[in-house]
């Protein structure tokens, strides 16, 4: 439920922490038909610039609502952290970083009176960062090639095609529209599903809007996210609408 992608295009460019809560309406497509319907996800999202380069990192709970998940718990957490290594800020390749990634985590899931659980296999990935900006940073674009290392608890590696594409955007008063910020990311990588090498894909524009800005509270924000995937979390298309609020903590 957030950018799993980083802004690392200069010391300049913004850093803080910010806490995310959705409502999620529900998936519609092929893939896993009403999952994650009326749920509740929160997400803890970190960006800190220094001088050797940015370190990137979230952390995603989500909250059953729906009969079929596990009671009185969170019943999935999922953790990204990224770090951008960048020695040359003055140089003509200043643009150009060196990131390595961790992905993982972890489920659960309720079966009759049952509970069980599920995996979210260790990835770690390294590679090649490059930013685009305007002048005054308020446009950003983040492109990423990363070689993806999944590791399947079973079945040892299990991705044939260990690449990932990148691509993050950012873009603040976005239509000429002060207090309104146009951002997400789309992730393109290959893995293995059912026995099958294929593709997965996933991307979640947001739209937030700075309310607080009315009323003297400019770390209040609402908006909006849509997941789109293909092959993510079951097979087929899926779409995923949510409604949110951020307070930025900076």
């Amino acid at each position: 439920m957030t950018i799993v992608g980083l802004c690392l295009c200069s010391l300049v460019a913004s850093a803080g922490t910010n806490l995310q809560i959705y409502y999620d309406f529900g998936s519609l497509g092929t893939a896993c038909p009403n999952q994650r319907s009326n749920r509740v996800t929160t997400t803890l999202e970190l960006f800190y610039a220094d001088p050797w380069g940015s370190t990137f990192a979230f952390v995603d709970f989500d909250y059953n609502i729906h009969p079929n998940d596990p009671k009185n718990t969170p019943f999935m957490a999922y953790t990204e952290i990224a770090r951008c290594l960048n020695f040359w800020h003055n140089t003509k390749a200043k643009d150009l970083s060196v990131q390595v990634e961790y992905n993982g985590g972890l489920g659960l899931y309720k079966a009759g009176d049952e509970i069980h659980g599920y995996a979210i296999s260790h990835a770690a990935l390294v590679g090649l960062n490059y930013c685009l900006h305007t002048a005054d940073y308020k446009n950003i674009f983040n492109l990423e090639l990363l070689y993806k290392y999944i590791v399947d608890p079973d079945n040892g590696i299990h991705n044939k095609a260990p690449l990932q594409f990148t691509f993050v955007w950012g873009c603040d008063d976005f239509c000429t529209a002060p207090g309104l910020r146009f951002s997400g990311f789309l992730d393109i990588w290959g893995e293995k599903i059912g026995g099958e090498q294929s593709f997965r894909i996933i991307s979640e524009p947001q739209l937030w809007y700075n309310v607080g800005r009315w009323f003297k509270c400019p770390n209040l924000n609402i908006g909006t996210e849509i997941e789109f995937s293909y092959n993510f979390a079951g097979q087929g298309f899926m779409c995923n609408p949510c409604l949110g609020i951020k307070w930025n903590f900076d």
